[in-house]
């Protein structure tokens, strides 16, 4: 079992440039953390240039799709340089997603470069992005003890009308993760500290629990999260600590 999370999310600070573009869906919605504001180009081959601003290190690739429409597309590739010159990239790396669970994550060996290009396909006649994250997931150890409790709220609005028929105006659930870790050392929780400092309450991180390699049951647990409230901490003994999360799905 595996506890993963990612927050320093460099899709932030990024210059972003699309190679074409639908005035309706923007490219400035890759940033938008809502998962109903979708980046759309115009063709089913396309790509995104993210200029990082300085040499970044990335070794992390999460992707979960609008919430409603799914993935909208095909393939996914990672280029990295060091200019933004594409004709032979310095690292690729070959994404895979899952509709199942509407999740893809890739770990990779850390490339340190500038610029990253996400080539893109499709069969709709367009390729969408929801949200995204490049860059390194937090580091923390596995050696400590960590529990956790799973919920999938029901969010749509339903009516009976006079002759008992229901109508339900959109079927959408939301994940809620209320986890625990204990017995922390104070390296391990400046990790987590990290989270809360870049995301706050305001900002969306990513988190994968389950197995390293993500398969169809385990997408289930994992995706792209806000925290509920401030982490609460208690002395478990002697410099080990314990603290406690909730987190709500991002839609």
């Amino acid at each position: 079992m595996s506890f993963n999370l990612y927050s320093d999310n460099l899709v932030d600070q990024s210059v972003i440039t699309t190679s074409s573009n639908n005035a309706l869906f923007p490219t400035s919605n890759i940033k938008d953390y809502r998962r109903s504001k979708v980046y759309r180009s115009t063709s089913n081959s396309d790509s995104i240039v993210f200029d990082f601003g300085e040499t970044s290190e990335v070794s992390s690739f999460f992707i979960v799709p609008d919430k409603r429409s799914g993935f909208g597309v095909s393939t996914i590739t990672l280029e990295f340089n060091g200019t933004n010159e594409w004709s032979i990239p310095a690292a690729t790396e070959a994404i895979t997603f899952s509709d199942i669970q509407g999740l893809g994550l890739k770990e990779f060996d850390t490339h340190s470069y500038r610029f990253c290009r996400m080539v893109m396909t499709s069969t709709l006649g367009y390729c969408e992005i929801a949200n995204i994250f490049l860059g390194k997931k937090l580091d923390i150890q596995r050696s400590i003890s960590f529990s956790w409790t799973y919920k999938y709220d029901e969010l749509s609005q339903s009516k009976t009308n006079r002759y008992g028929q229901k109508f339900t105006d959109v079927i959408l659930r939301q994940k809620a993760i209320s986890g625990a870790l204990r017995l922390l050392n104070k390296d391990q929780l400046a990790e987590f500290y990290k989270l809360y400092d870049y995301c706050g309450e305001s900002k969306p991180f990513y988190m994968s629990l389950g197995c390293d390699v993500m398969s169809d049951d385990f997408r289930r647990y994992s995706g792209m999260f806000f925290l509920g409230d401030v982490p609460t901490i208690t002395n478990g003994s002697f410099n080990r600590f314990n603290l406690t999360f909730t987190a709500r799905e991002a839609t």
